[in-house]
Parts: structure tokens; sequence; C-alpha cells
């Protein structure tokens, strides 16, 4: 009878240790695999902050400014990316609500050729004034005497997505995860995106 608990005792606490060992195991491979994961995140995020704009055009002929978007926790920005911080608390935004912080930068160019005409005001004054307006700007100005004053009124819609594009490692095919992508593009063909970053914020 003894004999018979012995052996229930040290098939329990076999059992108990290869649970033990599993458990172990499991948690050491899943702490390594998140480890893994982090360092390639950081290290693809790291590369995509240094990253210049690709361009490409749309089947209509729009310019679209593409780049890799970032992946970061809170305090990881904190530590790359201070000035973002400032720029959120300035917002009154708390950081740890974020999901995500898209800043870009656009330059618009036009060359406007106009007619000038004669005209007056107050009933005596002459002046000369011109008028321009298409789609996407509305420009007036006046000049009296030595001095000109003119008007800019411009418009345009900038279209942002954040889409899984090419895979890190193409070789692995489909068992390679996709890398975080932005696509930029502006309506108004004078103007181009010269600066972007789309930085994902992580809670985990």
């Amino acid at each position: 009878m003894i004999e018979i608990q012995n052996n229930r005792t040290n098939q329990l606490l076999w059992l108990v240790l290869v649970i033990f060992f599993i458990g172990t195991t499991w948690y050491m491979g899943k702490k390594y695999s998140q480890e893994r994961s982090d360092r390639l995140r950081i290290t693809q995020s790291f590369q995509a902050s240094n990253q210049e704009l690709e361009y490409y055009k749309t089947r209509n002929g729009e310019l679209v400014a593409n780049n890799q978007a970032l992946v970061l926790k809170v305090d990881e920005l904190k530590e790359i990316y201070p000035e973002i911080l400032s720029e959120l608390r300035n917002m009154k935004i708390k950081p740890n609500r974020v999901n995500s912080y898209t800043e870009t930068v656009i330059e618009s160019e036009k060359q406007i050729t106009t007619v000038l005409r004669d005209s007056i005001i107050n009933d005596t004054i002459v002046v000369r004034i011109f008028n321009y307006r298409d789609e996407f700007y509305d420009v007036s100005g006046i000049a009296k005497g030595d001095s000109q004053k003119v008007n800019i009124h411009s418009t345009d819609s900038l279209i942002q997505v954040v889409y899984k594009g090419e895979r890190i490692h193409p070789w692995l095919w489909i068992f390679s995860s996709r890398k975080l992508e932005q696509a930029i593009t502006c309506k108004n063909p004078n103007a181009t995106v010269v600066y972007s970053k789309h930085i994902e914020i992580i809670r985990k």
C-alpha cells in the first residue's frame, strides 16, 4: 500500500515537473518571440524614419508620395520624438490615448499670368487691378501708385492611406508579414508632398 502511494506521489511529482518545464519553455519562447518582434519593429521604424519619400503617379496622373509607417510604443515615442509629445501636450491630448500621429509638409508653387486692367476707386483715383481664378486658386490684386496689394486663397484635398504594403522578407512569401506603409496624394497638381511621417502607437 505504501509502495503504491509512493508511486503515485512520484508520478504526481513528475507530472508537476513536466507541466512546469512545458510552462517555462512556453513562457521563455513567447518572451523571446516578443523581444525578437520588438527588435524587428524598432529596426524597421528606425529605417523608416530615415527613408526618403518615393513617388508614383495614380491612374489619373496625380502624384502620390509613399513611405513606410513607423510603429512605436508611447515610451519609445517619448525617447525618439520628444517634440511630438510636446505637440500633443500643446494640443491638450494625452499621449497614451493616441492611436496614430501623422505629420505632412506640402509645398505649392504656381506661376500666374493675367491681364492688368485700369479702374477708378473713390471716383477719382486711378488704379490697376487683376483677378485670377481656377479650381484651386483665387487671386486678386490692386496696384495703386507704387504699392500693390494681393489676396491669395488656395484650396487642396489631402488624401492619406495607411495600408499593408510589401512583405518584409519577400522570399518567405506568405510566411513573411507585411510592412505598414502610407500613401499621400494632393488633388492640387501644383502641390508636392515633401515630408511625411505616420506613427502607429501600440499599447504592448
